[in-house]
């Protein structure tokens, strides 16, 4: 097969991956459309499948991250609110550093230098007593987890900052009447503040969901086998840059829609009319 020409069946060759059984609904596919380079005795499962196997990590380590970046920055948004000067000032301190810094020198610090701040421990890979042992285990073993607690960290920050923002949008009059008839400041986060913030930057909050899909991309730089990290191997083995962004771009295209309309569905859900985004 020459670099130049265009295979679009390359994505029944046999992969180079060993780390999946074969799965009969890909080899169907290939068999079905009568791929020239299907092979039913190759051992390896073909790229169709692998494919799919890295859209379905890049969807959980998203989502996942995702759950993270939204509880930990409505977390950080809120005690940025607080009339707790020091609080305050952490949840600055983090929202700075973590805004601040690309996501793929964070994602090199926690596998790289976090480590090596952490106590001596045994790594089953080496075998012997070193820095971060059990850090660089999970690093090793499920590079996932940490990817999801790098990207979630990361997100965080900038979710924090729009929570932050719809807390301070919340009429005084609102916040002064949920004291008025008694609420703690705790009841009137709970009951009134954060119900209206969270209806107000909610359409923010969207554009971060699609955003922490579409950074979950870089996550293959800690060795997790997404979509990205398959796409980007296929083309290396096949030359096949054309077919492949092809195939790639529809598939961002469709999640990213799926994610935004998904969220405009919680949007009308949860609308007030006259309140925010709900007021139509």
């Amino acid at each position: 097969m020459s670099t130049g020409s265009l295979n679009w069946t390359a994505f029944c060759l046999p992969s180079n991956e060993y780390s999946l059984d074969k799965a009969a609904w890909a080899e169907s596919i290939c068999h079905a459309i009568g791929g020239e380079s299907y092979s039913p005795v190759a051992d390896a499962p073909t790229w169709l499948q692998l494919l799919a196997s890295g859209v379905w990590t890049m969807v959980w380590t998203a989502i996942a991250a995702f759950a993270v970046a939204f509880i930990l920055g409505s977390l950080i948004g809120i005690i940025r609110t607080m009339p707790n000067k020091p609080l305050a000032f952490i949840g600055t301190c983090y929202v700075e550093l973590f805004r601040n810094i690309p996501l793929i020198v964070q994602l090199f610090f926690w596998a790289f230098v976090f480590p090596e701040l952490l106590p001596l421990s045994m790594s089953t890979g080496s075998g012997e007593m070193v820095h971060g042992g059990w850090w660089q285990n999970i690093l090793n073993d499920n590079p996932a987890i940490i990817g999801v607690f790098a990207l979630g960290l990361y997100t965080a920050a900038r979710i924090a900052e729009q929570v932050r923002a719809g807390i301070n949008t919340v009429s005084t009059g609102q916040k002064n009447a949920a004291y008025a008839i008694g609420l703690t400041q705790n009841q009137s986060y709970r009951y009134v503040i954060l119900p209206v913030a969270y209806r107000i930057v909610w359409p923010t909050l969207t554009s971060e969901a699609m955003n922490v899909f579409k950074n979950s991309a870089v996550l293959f730089a800690l060795s997790i086998l997404n979509f990205f990290a398959y796409t980007k191997t296929m083309r290396e083995e096949t030359s096949q840059d054309i077919v492949i962004l092809v195939l790639s771009t529809p598939v961002y295209l469709i999640i990213t829609y799926c994610i935004k309309y998904l969220m405009a569905w919680i949007e009308k859900r949860m609308s007030v009319p006259g309140l925010g985004s709900g007021d139509r």
